[in-house]
């Protein structure tokens, strides 16, 4: 009996981290898709009002991952592994704070252009993060992962198609950029973009550890 009525004050507290990790995975979704609105629009006035949504979803993140660390610390139980919880609410919020860092970089750099292919290699972080979403909203169900671990799979697929994306789009741009200060404005946005991948392919690694753990 007393072990019934203290497992339902303790459970409130592991169901918490479910809406936190979701919410967080749906803020990485959105910021994707607001980088992506700012490469189609290479235009200040269009731009502007989306570097502050993105900086403002990139603090709602930050609020999340304290509100995590705070449950962890006040829970018994938990979901799963206390430092798979830490590991994957900071790698969810290093790729938010990536989205963030290269939409930045745009607003602070002020290229003269956007290249077209910003938007190819873009296109890879907004699905990605969408995998990431997909897999998240998974993580109650790890006794049946196989979602989790089909967006795992394609989150790897997708990183390598970023490398091969990214490795082009640095060849053209040394051949074809003739401003050195430009150049080094755009490799420095390509190379931030595609750490955003790397992020990414980190959360799936962080996902594949808990699916194994919890086998």
């Amino acid at each position: 009996m007393a072990k019934g009525i203290l497992r339902k004050l303790l459970l409130p507290k592991e169901e918490k981290f479910f809406p936190m990790f979701e919410d967080m995975a749906e803020l990485i979704s959105k910021s994707a898709h607001l980088l992506a609105r700012i490469i189609d629009h290479n235009e200040p006035a269009k731009q502007e009002e989306t570097f502050l949504e993105i900086k403002h979803l990139e603090t709602k993140a930050d609020d999340i991952v304290h509100q995590v660390f705070d449950t962890l610390d006040t829970s018994f139980i938990t979901p799963f592994d206390r430092e798979d919880i830490q590991r994957l609410t900071s790698k969810m919020d290093d790729v938010l704070d990536y989205i963030n860092a290269t939409s930045q970089k745009i607003k602070l750099y002020k290229p003269k252009k956007l290249l077209p292919q910003y938007r190819e290699l873009c296109l890879v972080v907004v699905r990605g993060c969408e995998q990431i979403r997909i897999a998240v909203l998974e993580l109650h169900n790890l006794k049946n992962p196989d979602k989790i671990n089909n967006a795992c799979v394609k989150i790897n697929e997708l990183e390598n198609i970023a490398d091969d994306i990214f490795h082009q789009l640095i060849s053209e741009l040394f051949d074809n950029e003739t401003d050195p200060i430009e150049l080094i404005k755009s490799k420095e946005i390509l190379e931030t973009l595609e750490s955003t991948t790397d992020r990414i392919e980190d959360v799936s690694d962080i996902l594949k550890t808990i699916i194994i753990k919890s086998a």
